[in-house]
């Protein structure tokens, strides 16, 4: 195999785990938002025991997900240029700690008031709205050559 033909190869492959990746953290986006409207949905009929059932799964995917997306996406696919300037850091900071003062908040009270889980899942929708489109057009970059870090 010449160099030419393995390195063309090497890309390819490296293209296609990236593709990989982020088809796997968008089902994961996916699921996100399938939980967040389970757990509204019980919230709003006052399904108190079914309500914790679903806090608890909302809980684990938005930490998975948060943590899928630093780890994986912004920091093996994306270029630091993609995702660092400090307009999108501010606003990657923001809904982050929207997302995890809501988790914490509800894993560490075991206590379930849905009236308040309804009123908080407000302002987590909001926040991962605003990551959701600004995640959607980092990676509708990432498809430009110099933005990945591959």
């Amino acid at each position: 195999m010449s160099a030419l033909t393995g390195q063309l190869t090497a890309q390819l492959t490296a293209q296609l785990a990236a593709k990989r990746a982020i088809g796997v953290y968008l089902k994961g986006r996916q699921q996100l938002i399938v939980q967040l409207m389970q757990l509204s949905n019980a919230a709003e009929h006052n399904h108190g025991a079914q309500t914790q059932i679903y806090l608890a799964r909302f809980c684990q995917t938005l930490v998975d997900y948060l943590s899928n997306g630093y780890f994986r996406i912004y920091g093996d696919l994306l270029s630091p240029r993609t995702w660092a300037s400090p307009r999108v850091y501010a606003i990657f900071e923001s809904t982050t700690s929207t997302a995890m003062t809501f988790n914490d908040r509800h894993t560490r009270n075991r206590a379930v008031d849905p009236a308040s889980i309804r009123q908080e899942l407000t302002g987590v929708a909001l926040a991962l709205e605003t990551r959701f489109e600004l995640e959607d057009e980092m990676l509708s970059r990432s498809h430009e050559p110099q933005a990945m870090a591959v």
